[in-house]
């Protein structure tokens, strides 16, 4: 798009930028430059279809707007922008959410409601700031437990058809889900902790047969060679005694 280079503006002294209503199906390649003054970049509204991995570059950027537009994925390169703390993406056709998120350390609201997400990320519980999430009208299935470590204030699941953990009714009740998922959090901690039991108890169970085993063939390495010994005590027993009798012979001749 760099024959629209001077229709794009500069980055107020604020370091805002507002590039809605633009009909935009790609964002200007002069945008991913910005990485210095760019804090606020608002996008919203056009028919934007891909963000590049350029986004990374934007490592001053606080507040990030996609909201309205046509994007079918984010790039892994959302993990760079350890300053952001407002995410707003609902109303686009994103699936997933990327792994990456979870390096967004500063994050505190993020909206990924209407969408065709399928899941949400375990790697969001790391964002430990976070405290608005959104996630209405897709068709997410589960929630990690994970988030009920997270300092949330709100939350909506509503109109997500297959999310069964939740009930219906309670979809858009905060303190509801994050109650619910507290208890599948410590449920979880607990079979954790049941399965690393029972590893530990394989692994001694296995240690002690490979432990019998190796006794079985001390044993017969012993048995051997306890054999062995007395055959050759027997031996000397038997030379003794041929050396008595000959000194004895010796001593009669003489």
């Amino acid at each position: 798009m760099e024959e629209f280079e001077d229709l794009v503006p500069q980055p107020d002294d604020d370091g805002r930028m507002e590039l809605t209503y633009r009909a935009w199906t790609e964002v200007d390649d002069v945008v991913w430059t910005m990485g210095r003054t760019l804090v606020f970049l608002d996008v919203s509204f056009n028919a934007i279809t891909d963000i590049p991995e350029e986004l990374g570059d934007l490592y001053q950027l606080k507040e990030l707007n996609l909201a309205c537009n046509h994007i079918k994925s984010l790039p892994s390169s959302l993990g760079k922008l350890i300053k952001l703390q407002q995410l707003r993406a609902n109303g686009n056709n994103l699936t997933e959410i990327p792994e990456e998120i979870g390096k967004c350390k500063s994050l505190k609201l993020v909206h990924f409601n209407e969408n065709k997400l399928i899941g949400v990320p375990s790697s969001l519980s790391e964002c430990g700031r976070l405290e608005a999430l959104r996630l209405q009208n897709n068709n997410i299935s589960g929630l990690p437990h994970q988030l009920a470590t997270l300092p949330i204030k709100e939350i909506d699941v509503s109109n997500n058809n297959d999310l069964d953990m939740v009930p219906k009714q309670m979809r858009g009740n905060s303190e509801i889900i994050m109650w619910i998922l507290k208890n599948h959090h410590e449920n979880s901690l607990k079979l954790l902790l049941v399965e690393q039991s029972n590893m530990a108890m394989f692994k001694l169970l296995e240690d002690s047969e490979e432990g019998i085993k190796e006794c079985k063939k001390e044993i017969v390495h012993l048995t051997n060679k306890r054999t062995d010994l007395q055959v050759e005590k027997a031996n000397l027993h038997v030379y003794f005694a041929i050396m008595s009798v000959a000194k004895l012979v010796g001593c009669s001749i003489m």
